[in-house]
């Protein structure tokens, strides 16, 4: 039987250890930005906003040069009209705002009144199965959060804020607990046989 060393898991592991420290300062910066936006949700809903109205636009750009480039007959049209609309919707997010972060937290709740409907139901069609309680609680929780947004007044100035700071403080939490489990890797593999 032949001794081996796994080198390939060396080289990633070495890789790993070396780039340690970048995921310590991410995860500490994003962590910092969650808590900043946190902080300032009607900034951090029109940051939202702001960034709906650049991949708008910026969509509709490659829509309209998929059209002009890609596309021949009949559905070179149809792409470019996706291209104009999107524009327009990059172009109403820029120059309204308000509305526009109404709007988005409105889908937003009608989604989430939906998944929770939905997952309700499904809790009920399982009841047979163990766990089933935890699906009714999660789609319970998810239906009243969406009827809460929904029928509050002021909830377009910070729910979108308070999504993005949360998903931005937990990637921060996600990056620190890599750092954490890079350093009690090994730097390199035992020898197996």
């Amino acid at each position: 039987v032949a001794m081996m060393k796994t080198v390939g898991n060396d080289l990633v592991r070495n890789q790993l250890h070396a780039d340690r420290k970048w995921y310590l300062i991410l995860g500490f910066v994003l962590i910092g930005f969650g808590l900043i936006l946190f902080s300032s949700l009607p900034f951090a809903t029109f940051s939202v906003v702001f960034l709906f109205g650049i991949l708008m636009m910026v969509g509709g750009v490659l829509h309209l040069v998929a059209a002009i480039s890609v596309f021949k007959g009949a559905s070179r049209w149809l792409w470019a009209l996706f291209g104009v609309l999107y524009l327009m919707a990059g172009y109403y997010a820029f120059s309204t705002p308000v509305t526009t972060a109404v709007v988005l937290t409105s889908l937003l709740s009608i989604a989430l009144i939906i998944a929770g409907a939905i997952r309700t139901v499904n809790a009920i069609l399982l009841k047979p199965i163990t766990g089933w309680g935890w699906t009714l609680f999660s789609g319970l929780l998810t239906l009243a959060t969406g009827i809460l947004i929904l029928v509050s007044k002021d909830s377009p100035f910070w729910v979108l804020g308070m999504f993005l700071a949360i998903d931005i403080l937990f990637q921060g939490i996600n990056f620190l607990g890599l750092a954490s489990a890079i350093k009690h890797l090994p730097s390199s593999s035992k020898t197996v046989s």
